[in-house]
C-alpha cells in the first residue's frame, strides 16, 4: 500500500514504479513565444508536456516537456529535460536517494514507457484541432 509521506511525496522503490499503471491526464502544445513569426523554409519547433497520474490514491503524479525532433531517418518526440513529480525514490533499504538521482531514474521510466502517441494526439486536439498521424 502506497502512503504519501508528511513532506508530501511518495516513497516509492525502483521495482515497484513499473508495477505502477500510468494514464494521461493532460498534454498541450507550447505556445510560440511572442514576437516570433514563422518564416517559409525555416524549422520548425514543436514542443510541449504532458502529466500522466496514477489511478490508485494517494495518486503520483509525473509530469515532463517534450519535443518533435527530426532524427537521422526520421522524425519522433523526445523528453526534454528532467521530469516534475510527487515520487521520491528510495532504495531497497528505503533511504531516499538524493533528488536528482531520484529525477534521473524517472526519466529512465519515461523513455522506455510508450507515451509519445497519447501525449501528442491530446495536445494537437486541444493546442492545434489536428490529429496527430504516424
Amino acid at each position: 500500500m502506497r502512503t504519501m509521506s508528511p513532506d508530501g511525496y511518495l516513497r516509492l522503490k525502483t521495482q515497484d514504479l513499473g508495477r505502477i499503471p500510468l494514464r494521461h491526464l493532460i498534454s498541450s502544445i507550447d505556445e510560440e513565444a511572442a514576437g516570433q513569426e514563422p518564416r517559409c523554409g525555416a524549422a520548425v519547433t514543436v514542443s510541449g508536456y504532458t502529466e500522466w497520474v496514477s489511478p490508485a490514491e494517494p495518486a503520483l503524479s509525473i509530469g515532463w516537456d517534450w519535443e518533435w525532433k527530426a532524427l537521422p531517418g526520421a522524425a519522433g518526440v523526445v523528453r526534454l529535460g528532467l521530469p516534475r513529480t510527487n515520487i521520491l525514490v528510495v532504495s531497497d533499504a528505503s533511504v531516499p536517494l538524493p533528488w536528482e538521482e531520484s529525477l534521473q531514474v524517472l526519466a529512465c521510466l519515461i523513455d522506455v514507457i510508450d507515451w509519445q502517441r497519447a501525449a501528442l494526439d491530446a495536445a494537437f486536439r486541444a493546442g492545434a484541432g489536428a490529429t496527430y498521424k504516424n
